[in-house]
């Protein structure tokens, strides 16, 4: 006799990115140190210098085209030229000091256009929900 294996559906996530909200069915975070080593007289490795690289954040969903689908446009092409920060709240986290790296938009010619965004800041992801 087999076994079957309930899995539940995942619902899109809302995300608010400047302003613009995506159903977000697919994130990606990321981080990284870097590290300088030197060689020393006896052989070994010492670090000179440790830095934290700046996190890199990739959102891809969703956004509703009814209405005026090229405000979307409008809204990620402005975050991509500014120099401002924002932030943003996502699976009760939060995002600070985040700037625009890249964004696409496809329309399909649907109710719903997809997206993918790409964010990057140097804050330190915080908790924005009580557990």
């Amino acid at each position: 006799m087999s076994e079957v294996t309930a899995f539940s559906c995942r619902k899109a996530v809302p995300a608010d990115i400047g302003g613009i909200t995506v159903c977000c069915e697919s994130f990606k975070a990321s981080a990284a140190r870097v590290l300088n080593e030197e060689s020393t007289a006896d052989g070994g490795t010492a670090v000179t210098n440790s830095a934290f690289r700046s996190s890199r954040l990739s959102f891809s969903g969703r956004v509703c085209t009814q209405g005026q689908p090229g405000d979307f446009i409008l809204g990620f092409n402005a975050l991509v030229h500014s120099p401002a920060d924002f932030s943003v709240e996502y699976m009760g986290l939060t995002f600070s000091g985040c700037r625009m790296l890249s964004y696409t938009f496809e329309d399909k010619g649907g109710e719903w256009a997809d997206v993918a965004v790409t964010l990057t800041t140097a804050e330190t992801i915080e908790r924005s929900d009580d557990p």
